[in-house]
């Protein structure tokens, strides 16, 4: 089937992902905001799949026009809120009657000159201004994730999930790169394993930074799992970047107060100071953690958990509990450290003591 003629009418969804604060009160951001609103699966028998601990909050920000390809197009604009300190802005460009040629033209054009750089940080910065005490605790501004999904619901002539897939080579929209060869065949392989058809009549293909969807039906909900995932990317990495930080501090006050036997209360505030911070830790990495729970092992779930896969998600768990361990060690270390120091302490003032029993019984013998 010649498919180079076939239109395309969706939007192509522009996230960026930030960490804004340490916890969100989400209650609180649904005062806040007008229309605000929590997400659940539109599906119903997919939504089974899954349980929102406490599902993120939308939030409609605002319509604004940006050149694009040589003409004036509006945007609109999205944000969404999460409980562990994550907030994503969205920006939803619709398109009509496109080829695929020109679709990838677009994509090209958007990740060469990054038309978008300064409204993400303005939209960001606007809903933190709105929100206000609804977000507690400072986060870490210099960790983001981005992520690019291009959603089709409709074509201009009919086509089954196996069509498309043969008809439409994603290479060009999912993989090239600015300036770079077009990936080839063994490249276009590593698709295939994150390619996923519940019907003969929709498609998914999932890559590390953008995603093609077809959904004739028009829910929103395969987009709003890769969301989640990347969310849950981004608060991963922001607490592998706390625990260094936290461990080239304790390695470092641990290599200064080791000497000297006098510093037992440096010791004790230290240990304190290691427990607080490694507890505080657990417990939002925790929560990260536990805010979505697979019950089912059905279309949604597979999608999302190739996504979580794709995304790495599980090796930054593995590489945050190792730090845990080290900084369980850590603490015993220090503990222990307290401990033969105040043993330490102990046995001089035991000297010290029967020292002074001597000076006063040779005095007395001596005055005798």
């Amino acid at each position: 089937m010649d498919t180079k003629d076939i239109k395309v009418t969706g939007s192509v969804m522009f996230y960026r992902l930030y960490d804004v604060c340490w916890e969100s009160d989400l209650r609180l951001v649904e005062s806040r905001v007008e229309g605000a609103k929590r997400l659940k699966m539109e599906r119903k028998r997919f939504g089974k799949a899954f349980e929102f601990t406490n599902p993120p909050v939308g939030i409609v920000i605002e319509d604004f026009e940006r050149e694009l390809a040589g003409s004036p197009r509006t945007l609109k604009a999205y944000g969404k809120v999460y409980d562990y300190g994550a907030m994503s802005v969205i920006l939803e460009l619709p398109v009509a009657d496109v080829t695929m040629a020109e679709l990838e033209s677009l994509a090209r054009e958007v990740r060469s000159e990054s038309p978008f750089e300064e409204d993400f940080p303005r939209l960001r910065d606007r809903l933190i201004n709105t929100l206000g005490d609804a977000l507690e605790g400072k986060g870490t501004p210099s960790v983001e994730e981005e992520y690019t999904v291009y959603y089709v619901r409709s074509l201009s002539q009919p086509m089954t999930a196996a069509e498309l897939r043969s008809g439409f080579d994603l290479r060009g929209l999912l993989l090239s790169e600015v300036d770079e060869p077009a990936p080839g065949d063994a490249v276009a392989r590593e698709l295939s394993p994150y390619t996923f058809s519940y019907s003969d009549s929709d498609l998914v293909t999932i890559n590390w930074d953008n995603a093609f969807v077809y959904e004739p039906s028009g829910v929103m909900d395969i987009p709003d799992l890769l969301e989640f995932a990347n969310a849950q990317l981004l608060e991963l990495r922001v607490y592998d970047q706390l625990l260094d930080r936290e461990l080239d501090t304790i390695y470092l006050n641990m290599s200064r107060k080791a000497a000297s036997i006098w510093k037992v209360r440096r010791y004790q505030r230290l240990a304190t100071k290691v427990m607080k911070t490694f507890t505080e830790l657990m417990y939002i990495t925790e929560k990260v953690d536990n805010s979505l729970k697979v019950t089912d092992d059905v279309f949604y779930a597979k999608v999302y958990a190739a996504a979580l896969d794709l995304f790495k998600v599980k090796a930054w768990e593995t590489s945050i509990r190792k730090k845990f361990d080290i900084a369980s060690r850590a603490y015993e270390m220090l503990t222990q450290a307290i401990s033969n120091r105040r043993n330490e302490i102990l046995e001089v003032v035991i000297i010290a003591l029967i020292a002074i029993e001597i000076v006063f019984f040779v005095l007395w013998e001596f005055n005798r």
